[in-house]
């Protein structure tokens, strides 16, 4: 099977009309902090969806985001769990735009958005995701959302991140509209070590790691401990900061406790690294173990020493000998700096988004100012790095 379709929603089928399908709100955690926490001895589970997880991010969520949680069950049984955000947004907080018009009318479209998905990462993060392609689970779900919506007083519902076309959404009135791809690198299963990465990439890509290399001499390496996260979490999040102040598009800033909060919630599953130039924090990237894929999450570094010494290309590195090393299947990215991405090896792929406004009067609206105001036409090329026999 191509490593593609392990990201797609399984077409599973809800019970029949003989068994209830039911979905409650719950806006304190400690009521189903025993139950949830029960749930989470599966060893499939999926770390974003974890109890750990909603418990540690709890005091590290972005300001502008509320979290309530939902749970779903067929009859009188709990089958999961799941975050249901609310992203008070801002067009023109969100957008970097030089279009004059576009900044002007940026300021006027703001309100809360009921977001289903992972906020801080790339991918289909749903505990129900087998169900999501059948239409009885996906309206009863819908309607369930829209209640919640209202209640809140939501503007919007979105939901993130889908790899392929979700009929039942597109069916239920949802509008689609494609992102940045995400950046996803399938890791060769006869890769044991770099070299034999190395050994897969075209001459011209092998001369470009060892320049990148020689340029990075003198940094040192460090995975840092809990309390070393601690520590260092200020400098860390200035990095991050840093680039993230030259983003197109920026959902939220995470706090600077975001850091000691997710290596709390995924221990050792959860990894910072960071790069120390003459005893000083330079720059930093960061990743989770997520089943049989590497998730790139945040990284951040000093803009001029990057320019000199190629931290990025090299953290991207990094990053592929760490997959290799954990023999996992596949490395996500995330988005952005695709062409740099894709000179490692990692290939786009496509990224739907659908959306519902609440009211009806502002569902001919969304169809024109979505696409205009979306920076999904962002000019990139493809690298290919493989030779030809592997690409």
């Amino acid at each position: 099977m191509n490593f593609f379709e392990l990201l797609k929603p399984s077409a599973g089928t809800a019970p029949d009309g003989s068994f209830s399908l039911n979905f409650t709100i719950f806006e304190d955690l400690n009521e189903i902090a025993l139950k949830w926490s029960l749930m989470d001895s599966n060893e499939s589970l999926n770390p974003w969806l974890s109890f750990d997880f909603q418990k540690n991010m709890v005091t590290a969520m972005p300001e502008n985001v509320k979290v309530l949680y939902g749970c779903y069950s067929f009859g009188n049984e709990i089958k999961g769990y799941f975050p249901i955000y609310f992203y008070d947004f801002s067009l023109d907080k969100s957008f970097r735009e030089k279009n004059p018009i576009k900044r002007i009318l940026g300021k006027l479209i703001k309100g809360k958005i009921l977001l289903m998905g992972q906020i801080f990462s790339t991918g289909t993060n749903y505990p129900f995701s087998e169900y999501l392609r059948d239409q009885h689970f996906q309206k009863e779900l819908h309607h369930f959302l829209h209640s919640i919506a209202s209640r809140y007083k939501a503007k919007a519902i979105l939901w993130k991140d889908f790899f392929s076309v979700c009929a039942a959404l597109e069916q239920n009135g949802y509008f689609s509209f494609k992102y940045q791809p995400a950046m996803i690198m399938a890791i060769d299963n006869h890769w044991e070590t770099m070299h034999d990465y190395e050994q897969f990439l075209s001459s011209k890509y092998r001369i470009r790691l060892s320049r990148a290399r020689n340029k990075m001499k003198g940094i040192t390496w460090k995975t840092l401990n809990k309390e070393e996260i601690i520590h260092s979490q200020a400098d860390l999040h200035r990095l991050y900061i840093g680039i993230l102040s030259e983003a197109t598009f920026k959902m939220s800033t995470v706090p600077v406790s975001y850091f000691s909060s997710m290596k709390e919630a995924f221990k050792e599953k959860y990894n910072i690294t960071a790069g120390y130039l003459d005893g000083k924090l330079i720059c930093f990237y960061s990743t989770l173990v997520n089943g049989k894929t590497l998730e790139a999450n945040l990284t951040g570094f000093e803009e001029k020493t990057n320019l000199k010494m190629q931290l990025y290309l090299n953290m991207l590195f990094l990053m592929v000998e760490n997959a290799i090393k954990l023999k996992v299947g596949k490395l996500n990215f995330y988005r952005t700096a695709m062409e740099i991405k894709s000179s490692v090896g990692a290939v786009g792929k496509d990224t739907m988004v659908y959306i519902k406004p609440t009211s009806k009067w502002l569902a001919p609206l969304f169809p024109i100012l979505i696409p205009w105001f979306s920076p999904q036409n962002i000019v990139w090329k493809s690298r290919s790095p493989f030779k030809a026999i592997f690409s």
